[in-house]
Order: structure tokens, then C-alpha cells, then sequence
């Protein structure tokens, strides 16, 4: 899609900080950048090592981790959807966006993993 090469979809997964990944994936209109291998491998990676260093001794934050990992796969869902039903652009399939699954995704894996209740949870992340 870029004439001079400078976007790569899995280092903007997996070499940005957590942060500038979970804007990149909370991004709305934005269905076409990000392909499912580049979204799949990333989950692979933080999930295996988010599990990793939770079981550790290490004091490590885990709170971006667990957001960054429910982005990944509620914009795993959420291309699905937009692979089955298309792009819908009147205001009943406004809801099929890939960055709104992915917000939903990462307030449900937050509230799972941290046992939080989901409004909690919900004003948390946004």
C-alpha cells in the first residue's frame, strides 16, 4: 500500500512499545492494516510471554500486556466479521469495525484476567 516500503505490519506489532501498538489496533477505518499473520504471530508472542513473566519472580507490569494481548485478538474477530460480512457503511453496520472489536476486546481480556467488573473495566481503558 506504501510506495517507499516504510510500514511493516508486524514490527509496527511487535517492535513499538505497547502503547503505540494498542492506538495502532484501537484505530477506527482501518481494516486493511493489519492482515492476520502479522495480527496472529503478535498474539502468539505476548501471550507466551505474558504468561512467562506473570509466573516469574520478576516485577514486571502486566497491565499493558494484557490490554495489547485482548486488542490483538478482539482485531482478529473483529476482521472476520468484516471478511463475512464486508464493509458496511450505513448506520446499521457501523458497529463492524475492527478497532471497535478491538477495544471490546481488550476490556474484556483485562476485566478476565484481573477478575475487575466490566464497567470498571471499560472506564479503565477508555
Amino acid at each position: 500500500r506504501y510506495s517507499n516500503q516504510t510500514f511493516n505490519q508486524a514490527a509496527a506489532l511487535l517492535v513499538e512499545n505497547g502503547k503505540r501498538g494498542i492506538t495502532y489496533l484501537f484505530r477506527r477505518g482501518t481494516h486493511e492494516e493489519f492482515g492476520y499473520t502479522s495480527l496472529c504471530t503478535a498474539l502468539a508472542f505476548y501471550f507466551i510471554l505474558s504468561c512467562w513473566t506473570a509466573g516469574s519472580a520478576v516485577a514486571s507490569g502486566l497491565v499493558i500486556p494484557m490490554l495489547y494481548t485482548g486488542a490483538l485478538y478482539g482485531r482478529i474477530i473483529g476482521l472476520i466479521l468484516v471478511s463475512i460480512f464486508g464493509v458496511q457503511t450505513n448506520e446499521y453496520g457501523a458497529w463492524i469495525d475492527p478497532g471497535l472489536f478491538a477495544a471490546i476486546g481488550a476490556a474484556s481480556f483485562f476485566s478476565g484476567v484481573s477478575r475487575l467488573t466490566i464497567s470498571l473495566t471499560v472506564i479503565m481503558v477508555s
